[in-house]
């Protein structure tokens, strides 16, 4: 009975440190992701600011034609919410390397009905704005 107990509590702990080192490690790549204002490698009038809070605003020229909120799960940007009746969650793979922030669908984009998303996330580079 005794040997039991120890093996349960031994369990315990580690899956409570396994949880926690993967949380720590998600946390750590999610604070890599970048916040700011940036525009397309293409078209530099438009682009997206995100910002530390999770939240986004796509825009155009001055115009602001989107907003929405998301997370990063390690190198994955997830779109959470917008103001454009897109479905969600919609997920991205992103690089930066300082300068060029690089977005590509997980999954096929084309199972993404939103058309401007399609647009600004598929295989994108924007690069960071001064």
């Amino acid at each position: 009975m005794k040997n039991k107990k120890i093996v349960v509590t031994g369990l315990l702990l580690l899956s409570v440190t396994l949880a926690a080192c993967s949380t720590a490690a998600s946390t750590e790549l999610a604070v890599n992701f970048p916040n700011g204002k940036f525009v397309k490698a293409i078209d530099q009038n438009h682009g997206v600011i995100f910002n530390s809070d999770g939240t986004f605003a796509v825009f155009d020229g001055s115009m602001t034609i989107a907003n929405g909120t998301y997370r990063v799960e390690g190198d994955t940007y997830i779109e959470t919410s917008n103001d454009q009746a897109c479905p969600v969650p919609m997920s991205f793979r992103y690089t930066f390397d300082g300068t060029n922030l690089i977005f590509n669908y997980v999954g096929n984009p084309t199972d993404d009905p939103c058309g401007g998303r399609q647009t600004d996330f598929n295989d994108v580079t924007y690069l960071i704005s001064k």
